[in-house]
């Protein structure tokens, strides 16, 4: 089988990642899902990865016990980790099968692996949770920023909720995000660890947008023609320096 038609095999199911990937930039997209040309990897983030894990597992025993985490009470939040059954929540995690639903206006199987999931006892709703691991010594607002990688954040957590809506569940307005940041503490030595300030940001859901833009995502996949260079892409505007030397 060759790349490209690798590449419309796999597109009959759509990652978050991949959806995202268009957003940023369609011509990227385009390259390197429907030609089969990858891009250059970039290194991992295992300690990241580290902290999700053990967030995980720390959620899950308050999950087994069904009693509220210590952040949801310094939060004033009614919130508990839903509970739910361990398989399908593992499934939930898992990159390869994640969160799945059939979009409503295109022919894609769309699908998103999620941290976790609160559940709102005000209101009886399921909440969309992302863990971040970081080491900045200012507050971060994720909601105000004008980085693109945090505007990437935001429309995580609008996917996650989609995909919860089109499985029927009854998705809380706001989505979280729980911060774990190094760069806020007072810790002075090493000693082998590191010492996080854990706090949670809020967002206000949207998701009306998200079929509109996989409709444009199947017709830019379905083209014969690439998109031109964007001037906002590193990765194009790369291209296009290279391109005169």
């Amino acid at each position: 089988m060759d790349l490209v038609a690798q590449s419309l095999e796999i597109m009959k199911a759509l990652s978050r990642s991949a959806w995202d990937s268009f957003i940023k930039c369609r011509r990227c997209f385009y390259i390197e899902r429907k030609l089969g040309i990858r891009s250059i990897s970039t290194p991992g983030f295992p300690m990241n990865s580290r902290v999700d894990a053990l967030l995980k597992n720390e959620f899950d025993f308050y999950r087994k016990k069904q009693i509220p985490h210590p952040v949801f009470e310094k939060y004033n939040l009614n919130f508990i980790a839903l509970k739910m059954d361990e398989q399908k929540l593992k499934d939930f995690r898992n990159n390869r099968k994640g969160v799945r639903a059939k979009s409503i206006k295109t022919n894609f199987e769309i699908f998103g692996a999620l941290d976790d999931l609160w559940f709102n006892n005000d209101t009886k709703e399921v909440v969309v949770v992302d863990y971040k691991a970081t080491s900045n010594k200012n507050d971060l607002d994720y909601v105000n920023s004008d980085k693109s990688y945090h505007k990437g954040y935001l429309r995580q957590l609008d996917f996650y909720a989609y995909l919860l809506k089109l499985n029927k569940y009854k998705v809380y307005k706001k989505g979280y995000w729980i911060l774990c940041n190094a760069g806020r503490s007072d810790q002075k030595v090493f000693e082998g660890k590191l010492d996080f300030t854990i706090n949670l940001i809020s967002y206000d859901l949207k998701t009306d947008y998200i079929e509109d833009t996989l409709v444009e995502l199947e017709k830019c996949y379905n083209s014969e023609k690439i998109p031109p260079l964007n001037q906002y892409c590193d990765t194009c505007r790369w291209q296009k320096e290279t391109s005169n030397l």
